[in-house]
């Protein structure tokens, strides 16, 4: 494995990531149950300092 071909795995897994986000900001916008909304909140969260931990490593 080189460096070029790890770089390359991890772009693809935020990126990945950022697709997740977006739909969970689409069920989170249009949801009027108050638990979905927080869960949603939360998972946008983690995946959001998941992706920053990602980057950390490129």
């Amino acid at each position: 494995m080189t460096k070029e071909w790890i770089q390359e795995q991890i772009l693809k897994i935020v990126h990945g990531q950022e697709q997740e986000i977006d739909k969970l900001l689409e069920t989170k916008r249009g949801t009027t149950d108050e638990v979905l909304y927080i869960v949603c909140e939360q998972v946008i969260l983690q995946k959001q300092r998941f992706i920053e931990e990602l980057r950390t490593l490129l």
